[in-house]
């Protein structure tokens, strides 16, 4: 365990800098910005969208800078990124190349999370359904012989690779767009009602969301084809579906950077498990899959540890987040961590040198 030991060790200095770090940041945003008295009152209390205005200061000067477009003056929905084909919008002729579906310009999130919040036990209804069905399901296939289901498999993951990589073209885009026009910061602060969650960006997060309960069939599979569930999977599943909702529902400013690197990760994993589906061989980048996962979780831990230490040393002033939801990130993104790395170390150093020693003997 001594490598697991050593990657801990060097994300926690990693992470103790980054904090750090995040008391250096030179930005102040409107005090209508921090959401915070809404996550404290009733959950069906109507929140506002915050005012399209950022807040920036150079010295001791305070200056107020106005967004590119204000709210609604494109026709589409208010946000701080719009898209270049709007008048004033940032320059990145490639977001206006990948955006020019109507409708997705016209989606505004702040529906949607409305009702989430109604319905806030949904995902807690699913995941319990989710493990009650998946021990039934075992039981059920004990005496059963195992369904054949390769080519159902195979365009099953070729969907959920297309989808990632879909959503992995309208989030990045859109997150490298805002930090590169307002500074990191203002990606860990900014409320996310007006920073992501309206617009194309706004839709595949929302999609993103939503994907959480549909990719539960993934067990579904390795039920009916009676392969092994270990305890990794089920508990990804269900943790990552439960902490997405709560994220949504409250509308955590950091949520982008998490549906972005899902996506790019998952657009890689499903391709992968789509080529040993239909391959007589599997492809031997395996090890990819488990350490772009690794460097996931690293990040999310970087990105958590930072958006917690601004709010609690108020080093933004009005830095919207919800400090619960950002404990139990840290939380499972450290599980994640911890499960992925001794997967890969029980994995490619364990059994390959058992497989070695087989050999030599």
């Amino acid at each position: 365990m001594a490598p697991v030991r050593r990657m801990a060790g060097t994300l926690l200095l990693t992470t103790w800098l980054c904090s750090w770090g995040s008391g250096l940041a030179t930005l102040v945003l409107p005090a209508d910005n921090d959401l915070t008295r809404f996550r404290a009152g009733p959950i069906e209390t109507p929140w506002t969208q915050p005012k399209v205005l950022s807040f920036s200061f150079s010295g001791e000067d305070v200056e107020i800078v106005p967004l590119k477009v204000l709210a609604r003056t494109s026709g589409g929905a208010p946000t701080d990124v719009a898209l270049p084909s709007t008048p004033g919008a940032l320059s990145v002729p490639t977001l206006d190349f990948m955006f020019h579906f109507q409708f997705e310009k016209e989606f505004i999130g702040a529906t949607l999370t409305k009702w989430c919040r109604e319905h806030w036990y949904l995902s807690i209804v699913v995941s319990g359904l989710y493990l009650v069905l998946l021990s039934a399901g075992t039981a059920w296939m004990k005496d059963k012989e195992a369904f054949n289901l390769k080519a159902p498999l195979a365009v099953w993951n070729l969907f959920l690779a297309v989808f990632s990589f879909c959503g992995m073209v309208r989030t990045v885009p859109h997150l490298i767009a805002m930090g590169s026009e307002y500074g990191f910061m203002y990606t860990v602060c900014r409320a996310a009602t007006i920073s992501y969650g309206n617009g194309p960006a706004g839709l595949w997060v929302c999609l993103f969301i939503f994907s959480k309960y549909v990719e539960l069939i993934d067990t579904w599979f390795l039920v009916v084809r009676k392969r092994n569930v270990g305890f990794l999977h089920w508990y990804h599943h269900c943790t990552v579906l439960l902490y997405c909702w709560h994220a949504y529902v409250w509308e955590m400013p950091t949520g982008i950077y998490f549906v972005a690197m899902n996506y790019s990760v998952h657009a890689i994993m499903y391709l992968y498990y789509f080529l040993a589906a239909v391959m007589k061989r599997p492809p031997k980048w395996a090890l990819l899959v488990t350490i772009v996962q690794l460097v996931q979780m690293a990040i999310g831990i970087t990105i958590t540890v930072i958006h917690i230490a601004t709010m609690m040393n108020r080093t933004v002033p009005n830095c919207d987040g919800h400090l619960p939801n950002l404990a139990a990130a840290l939380c499972m993104y450290a599980s994640y961590f911890m499960l992925f790395a001794q997967f890969l170390f029980l994995r490619y150093c364990i059994q390959k040198r058992d497989k070695l020693a087989d050999k030599l003997n």
